[in-house]
């Protein structure tokens, strides 16, 4: 799938969940993969990832239609899972109103 309709994807399904998209979600993951194609990397005992994903968020985020929270993974007891943080994505109200894409083709 071409960058332009993935971004379409990517910002549709957050206009849909306007709390947030968490990059880790196992559930997102599968469904991006499904709908664009792309690779995911499974790990024993860790979350799926999903590179393109996490290049496509990035992508919304340089071009102001999605703005980064850092939110750390917890397990049941408190702990914290990984040092490494992950992120929730929200749309910028910018982005919730318009339909201006990231590339022009």
């Amino acid at each position: 799938m071409l960058s332009k309709p993935r971004y379409r994807w990517l910002l549709n399904r957050l206009r849909h969940q306007p709390a947030g998209l968490e990059e880790c979600s196992p559930d997102l993951i599968v469904e991006y993969a499904k709908a664009t194609g792309a690779k995911v990397l499974y790990r024993s005992n860790e979350y799926p990832r999903c590179p393109q994903l996490s290049r496509d968020f990035n992508k919304l985020v340089k071009h102001n239609l999605a703005a980064r929270k850092r939110s750390f993974l917890y397990d049941l007891n408190g702990f914290m899972v990984s040092p490494r943080a992950t992120f929730i994505y929200r749309l910028t109200p910018a982005a919730a109103n318009s339909l201006t894409w990231v590339d022009r083709e």
